[in-house]
C-alpha cells in the first residue's frame, strides 16, 4: 500500500480568502481525497515539514497576495526555497514580525537547511484580496475554487505518481538485498551452502 500524500492547507477560515485551500480541497473528487491525507494547519511550520521522509512529496495549499485575485499559482517547493535564498543572499528577505510568523518561503528554506535539501513537492496557492476577521471568500476567489481545486488536484496527482516511484525502487532495492542473502554480499552469499 502506498502512503498518503500529505496536504497542508494554509489558512484562517474566519479571515476572508485565507479560507480558499481549505473552501478549494473541500471541492477535491473522493479519488484525490483518498490519496491525500489532509492537515489544516493555519500556517506552515517547519516542525511539519522536518517530520516528512527525506524523499516523500507533500503539497501545500495557500492563498496568496500580490497577483490578480483569483488566479492560481503553482510553483515547486525547491523553487520557493531557491527564491527565498536568492532575496536572503541580496539582501531583501522581508523581516518576520515573530518566528510564528515566518514568510512561507523561509519556512521552506529553513526546512531545506535543516534537512541538509529542500522538501520535495509542490505549493498550490490562489491569489485573494480580502483577508478581514468574518469576512466571506471575494466573488473573485469563490469563482475561481474549481480551477484552484483542479490545480490541487493535479498537485496530489503528481505527487503520488512520485511517492509509488520512490516506493517502487526502494522495494526494488530491498528485493535485489534479499536475493542477494539478505544484506550480505552477493559473492559471499554465493559461498553460503543452500
Amino acid at each position: 500500500m502506498i502512503a498518503r500524500v500529505p496536504v497542508f492547507v494554509c489558512g484562517d477560515p474566519s479571515r476572508g480568502d485565507d479560507a480558499a485551500g481549505l473552501a478549494a480541497v473541500e471541492l477535491l473528487p473522493p479519488d484525490v481525497r483518498a490519496r491525500a491525507e489532509m492537515t489544516a494547519v493555519g500556517q506552515l511550520d517547519v516542525l511539519l515539514l522536518l517530520d516528512l521522509p527525506a524523499d516523500a512529496p507533500c503539497v501545500v495549499v495557500d492563498a496568496v497576495a500580490g497577483l490578480p485575485p483569483g488566479e492560481t499559482w503553482v510553483r515547486p517547493l525547491a523553487a520557493l526555497v531557491d527564491r527565498a535564498r536568492g532575496l536572503a543572499d541580496a539582501g531583501r528577505a522581508p523581516e518576520p514580525r515573530s518566528s510564528h510568523e515566518l514568510p512561507l518561503d523561509q519556512v521552506l528554506a529553513l526546512a531545506a537547511t535543516l534537512r541538509e535539501r529542500p522538501p520535495a513537492g509542490t505549493f498550490v496557492g490562489i491569489s485573494g484580496s480580502c483577508w478581514d476577521l468574518g469576512a466571506p471568500l471575494s466573488p473573485a476567489v469563490a469563482a475561481a475554487l474549481p480551477a484552484f481545486a483542479a490545480a490541487i488536484a493535479t498537485a496530489v496527482d503528481a505527487a503520488a505518481g512520485a511517492a509509488a516511484a520512490v516506493a517502487g525502487a526502494a522495494a526494488g532495492a530491498a528485493a535485489a538485498e534479499g536475493a542477494a542473502g539478505g544484506g550480505v554480499p552477493a559473492e559471499e552469499a554465493a559461498d553460503r551452502p543452500g
